[in-house]
């Protein structure tokens, strides 16, 4: 065992010796000996030993009593005083520091060995003391529940931080005050105020035990609900030394509590408002419990329900597999199961379509309890699902098949012809002047003519033939088991004639003719793509020769197909590359002989073909929409070319451009002529725009509003090719116009048919009468230069004057000539 160390302090040397020597026959170990309170706390500090021998008189400025006060406060250490005075001043100096002794000099060895023993002892006793307390009060600071300890009279002496935070006093605030002075115990119910259970265990030595419905009301007014309680604190001998409380907040558990009962209120509320059928079903089938929806979706009450089993539901043939189900769930071979069934209802013939899941209950020991089962109506579902297939394969305006399965039958149909080397045709057909329709009497009344056409169209097919709408207004038919082209001719021409019937829509009298191509397997194709192809190249050639007929796909067809598409290629490319050039033809004034106007001519210089005139391309620019980029640049060009001409103080009143039928339903026509001539500068009384005679009447009142546009603007407006149409003469009496061109066709004809005479004569008289000037285009001899002055028209324009020529020949030509006639 180590020697306990001391240190001595004794400002007299002989002394220090002396008990040095006396301390080290009694085995203990001196560390050092200090002459002064000084030196004694650093030699102290320095050694720690167990034990320090003080001489209370000390040289210097500190004694022993102030010495010893710092080593006992800083570092712990007992000390005994060893002094030669006890008078009651000194004594009460030393008592104050706490001393484990006291000798009065001159002291016995055996005195001096006894003090150090009991001094050291005592010291052991106190720090395990103080080690116990410190383990207990940091236990009890680690419980998550807070504890109070009071003594016999209700006094607090120990609380842990739970116990702080639930009373909102430290230990130091409360330490001494009694409990009730900490918190307010009342009754949940009747807010009555409950004896604290310490006061009750400290009267009956006996635990107590909180009510389960007490609030906690701390000083701050802090309100929680507790539980547990109170137990007295005994010695061995039966001695009361007070009473310890233990408690804790139970808001949370509270609040779980109440979740719990508020989820198993809405489980049962959810079970018998759920949307979806629902019951609880014994391991043998039958029913335990049934909500509202179950019985609704079955058409039976509750009580039937209850009475039978879930076979009752389902027809006989669907038993067995929702036997199978549930003892897959008993075999725990599947969590759960989901299956789609048609079901009985309780009325007769009625079926319900539903869909089935269902898991297994079990108890704590894993043994089966019973089946929840939910069965959903998903009748609207399985209708909506074959309102989708059907949408996915017809069309939705007109109920017929749509393109995609038009293919999957045409794929089919041309199988079934290969095996049996059968012919099929195709019937490619496209309502003429559609478009014109649904713009100026609205897409409800266009929607309306196409459900009526396809109507109209399942009328004219045979039982085997295929119907389907391809989009836009146009419509496909499959002829399967064709013999002769000839049966395939007269269908075509039975379905233009029964189109060609007038259709009363909404009080609208509608007359609309179609256009059809036919292509015929195996001759015209061997597959559905070339088939299709070819039928809509065959419909094409339809339109091109009048429309409201039929035609046959032929070699030449592709032929021309192949043309157009590479003209409007081409042509996309000579608007991006300038490719396209502007010409000239001479107007000549029929009386005096001087060049008047001009009319603009496009042209397009290919860099392969050379010069392209307008017939090979005008009608693909029609076709594909590019006539309004090419008619927009012609329109530029002519003003640009016009705005020269004038400021060069020509003989030179205005220059014509051609606007197609197409450009003239672009509802932008009038914004882009405007912006056109606003750009060039050009006044607008120099430019005239020749539109045809069918573009006008199409739609004649929207076009009247247009042309009195233009007319406000001040831009001249003839009619072109006036005389091979069928106008309306109450709207050419109304429309602004300045001027009718009589076409070339008629002129051709002049000198041996006498009936292009009399047209013309007729011609000119009436538009003289509604004081309208009259263009001769197609002046190509004398003859017809004379028969043509003779009838008065205003001007002439052919190839007897000139040709188109480029705007610099045309200025060496008649700008340069000056005032002079022209006429040969």
């Amino acid at each position: 065992m180590q020697a306990s160390k001391i240190l001595i302090v004794e400002d007299e040397g002989i002394i220090a010796m002396d008990i040095r020597r006396q301390l080290e026959g009694f085995g203990y170990q001196v560390v050092a000996t200090a002459f002064s309170g000084g030196q004694a706390i650093t030699l102290a500090n320095q050694h720690k030993p167990d034990l320090v021998m003080m001489d209370i008189v000390l040289k210097g400025e500190m004694d022993g009593i102030s010495a010893a006060q710092a080593i006992v406060e800083s570092l712990r250490i007992p000390v005994i005083f060893l002094t030669a005075y006890s008078d009651s001043a000194t004594l009460a100096r030393a008592k104050a520091t706490g001393a484990y002794g006291y000798l009065i000099k001159p002291f016995r060895p055996d005195e001096l060995h006894a003090s150090i023993e009991v001094a050291l002892y005592k010291y052991q006793l106190e720090r395990k003391l103080k080690e116990s307390e410190q383990w207990f009060g940091k236990t009890l600071r680690c419980i998550s529940d807070a504890v109070i300890a009071t003594d016999t009279d209700s006094r607090v002496r120990f609380m842990n931080p739970v116990a702080e935070d639930a009373t909102g006093q430290s230990l130091e605030q409360a330490k001494g005050r009694r409990i009730e002075e900490l918190m307010t115990l009342v009754s949940e119910s009747d807010r009555g105020v409950v004896e604290n259970p310490i006061i009750s265990t400290l009267k009956s030595l006996e635990v107590t035990a909180l009510e389960r419905a007490t609030i906690l009301v701390n000083p701050q007014g802090t309100e929680f609900p507790v539980d547990d309680g109170a137990a007295p604190i005994i010695d061995d001998d039966g001695t009361l030394f007070g009473a310890v409380m233990v408690f804790r907040d139970i808001t949370a558990r509270r609040e779980m509590e109440n979740l719990l009962r508020e989820s198993e209120e809405r489980f049962h509320s959810s079970f018998e408002m759920a949307a979806i059928g629902m019951a609880l079903v014994s391991l043998d089938g039958a029913f335990l419990q049934v909500n509202n929806a179950l019985c609704d979706t079955f058409g039976y009450g509750r009580a039937e329900l209850l009475s039978g089993s879930l076979r009752m539901l389902l027809p006989e043939g669907e038993h067995p597999l929702l036997d199978q189900c549930l003892r897959q769930l008993l075999a725990d071979e599947r969590p759960t199961f989901q299956i789609e069934l048609e079901c009985t209802h309780k009325t007769a013939g009625k079926r319900v379509w539903t869909l089935w899941s269902a898991s297994l209950v079990r108890g704590p020991d894993g043994v089966p309890q019973y089946f929840i089962v939910q069965v959903q109506n998903i009748s609207n579902r399985k209708y909506a699902e074959q309102q989708l297939i059907y949408l996915a394969n017809h069309d939705p305006l007109t109920g017929l098949l749509n393109r995609d399965q038009f293919h999957a039958r045409l794929t089919q149909a041309l199988s079934a012809a290969r095996r049996h080397g059968s012919k099929l045709a195709l019937m490619f057909l496209d309502l003429d002047r559609f478009k014109l329709i649904n713009d100026t009497l609205g897409h409800r009344l266009g929607d309306l003519l196409l459900q009526a056409t396809s109507d109209r169209l399942k009328s004219t097919v045979r039982g085997n033939d295929v119907l389907a709408r391809l989009g836009g207004d146009e419509f496909i038919v499959l002829l399967n088991d064709i013999t002769h082209s000839d049966d395939v001719a007269r269908i075509a021409q039975k379905t233009i004639d029964i189109l060609t019937q007038p259709f009363t829509l909404e009080g609208n009298d509608l007359v609309v003719t179609a256009s059809v191509g036919i292509s015929v397997f195996p001759d015209d194709g061997k597959d559905s793509h070339t088939l299709l192809m070819n039928a809509d190249t065959a419909m094409y050639l339809a339109k091109e020769r009048g429309k409201n007929n039929y035609q046959f796909y032929t070699l030449a067809m592709t032929e021309r197909s192949l043309e157009r598409m590479t003209v409007e290629r081409g042509l996309r490319r000579a608007l991006a590359e300038r490719e396209l050039r502007l010409h000239f033809q001479v107007q000549i004034d029929s009386v005096s002989g001087l060049a008047t106007g001009a009319e603009a001519l496009v042209r397009w210089q290919h860099p392969e073909w050379g010069l392209v005139y307008p017939d090979r391309f005008i009608t693909v620019a029609e076709e594909t929409g590019l006539i309004v980029q090419v008619g927009a640049w012609v329109l530029r060009e002519a003003c640009l070319q016009a705005k020269a001409w004038i400021e060069n103080g020509g003989p030179f009143a205005s220059v014509a451009v051609n606007v197609s039928a197409r450009q003239f339903l672009e509802a932008n026509l009038f914004q882009t002529v405007r912006d056109i001539l606003s750009e060039t500068g050009l006044n607008p009384n120099a430019l005239e725009l020749e539109i045809t005679e069918s573009a006008v009447m199409q739609n004649p009142e929207s076009t009247l509003q247009v042309l009195r546009q233009f007319q406000a603007l001040g831009v001249r407006l003839s009619i072109d090719d006036f005389g091979t149409g069928y106008s309306n003469l109450t709207y050419l009496y109304r429309f602004p116009v300045q001027s009718v061109k009589i076409d070339r066709s008629f002129v051709i004809g002049l000198a041996d048919d006498g009936s292009s005479k009399t047209l013309v004569r007729a011609i000119v008289a009436l538009a003289h009468e509604l004081r309208l000037s009259v263009v001769v285009e197609g002046v190509e001899t004398a003859e017809q230069l004379a028969f043509l002055t003779a009838q008065g028209c205003d001007s002439l324009q052919g190839y007897l004057f000139s040709r188109p020529v480029s705007a610099e020949q045309f200025s060496q030509a008649f700008i340069g000539a000056g005032l002079r006639s022209h006429l040969p």
